[in-house]
């Protein structure tokens, strides 16, 4: 699908007052060697670790892969790394009054002690929430510890702040959905790195709703493009698969293509995530084979063994 960039004059006025170019984009390394940029969403994947917990990101770091961390602000202006607006799905032992309660308007010491954990199992009855500068001070002097931080409600320069108390701004992915905050963050955190990602969740992979999919994705391709993408140094694809159609991605396979050869003209990065086939290690290695650079997942014990096969498809090769 071609466009027109009918975006670019006032998104390269928006990049003129954003005082761009003052950020460089990390080095480009081979795709196989950059798959320690792999993210496991909410840090613990859905159902497989407690959401957003320290247990959860030690263990995706000590797996090789980086995980998400949602970033919001209780009461009183503690960073904490929660995904909901209130403790109703993951707290335990607390009054229905309590848990219903908007965290927001809930103090760092009326939540510290409650368990976040056992929502899965009784084995994790001792999680508790983690702050984020106790994350930020998990990857201090380990610069492999990289993190994606998805704002909850905690602002871009009070993240970028923590990050660099701990000197870790370098390893601390900024992420949005609007890229435009990227601008916002690069400015206050020109050291720290970037993604956006492109979430469109369609019903079923039909035709219209394939040509939806890809008319969003394009708007917002098209809207970065006239920047140059700059400040963005990684997106991420939101994909829908259906093994039952001959092309079994929404987007399309060849949507996606023109996609990635465009973002990776501009030195970004391109992320994908299968949100219907997560549990599915073909459907992420055909996806590899598109071109992608890495992934995000929900399932990170199918993602290990994904990782591991490219790993020695490519030591193989070069063994030759």
């Amino acid at each position: 699908m071609q466009r027109s960039l009918v975006f670019a004059a006032a998104c390269a006025a928006m990049l003129c007052a954003a005082d761009a170019g003052q950020w460089a984009k990390p080095a480009w390394i081979p795709r196989e060697e950059g798959l320690y940029r792999s993210q496991v969403h909410r840090g613990g994947g859905v159902r497989t670790r407690p959401d957003n917990s320290m247990e959860s990101f030690l263990w995706s770091w000590g797996h090789g892969m980086a995980p998400e961390a949602d970033a919001r602000l209780t009461k009183d202006g503690m960073v904490i790394a929660f995904h909901d607006n209130d403790l109703k799905r993951l707290g335990r032992g607390i009054t229905p009054e309590f848990a219903a309660t908007p965290i927001k308007d809930l103090t760092w010491e009326q939540i510290r002690d409650v368990d976040v954990g056992s929502y899965l199992g009784k084995e994790y009855s001792s999680v508790r929430i983690a702050t984020m500068e106790s994350v930020f001070a998990a990857m201090k002097g380990r610069p492999e510890r990289l993190l994606y931080v998805d704002e909850k409600g905690a602002p871009p320069k009070l993240i970028a702040e923590l990050a660099e108390k701990f000197g870790v701004i370098e390893q601390t992915y900024y992420c949005s959905p609007n890229w435009r905050k990227v601008v916002e963050w690069r400015k206050v955190a020109p050291k720290g790195r970037s993604m956006v990602w492109l979430g469109n969740f369609p019903k079923d992979s039909s035709p219209e709703n394939v040509a939806k999919t890809e008319a969003f994705v394009q708007q917002r391709l098209d809207e970065m493009a006239a920047t140059g993408f700059d400040g963005i140094d990684q997106v991420q694809i939101h994909v829908r698969t259906d093994l039952k159609r001959d092309d079994p991605f929404c987007p399309s396979t060849p949507f996606m293509r023109r996609a990635i050869e465009l973002m990776h003209k501009h030195g970004v990065s391109v992320n994908v995530v299968t949100w219907t086939e997560g549990t599915n290690k073909e459907v992420h290695l055909k996806l590899w084979d598109l071109g992608f650079d890495h992934f995000t997942t929900d399932y990170p014990e199918t993602l290990i063994a994904v990782v591991d096969e490219i790993k020695r498809e490519y030591a193989a090769k070069k063994g030759k």
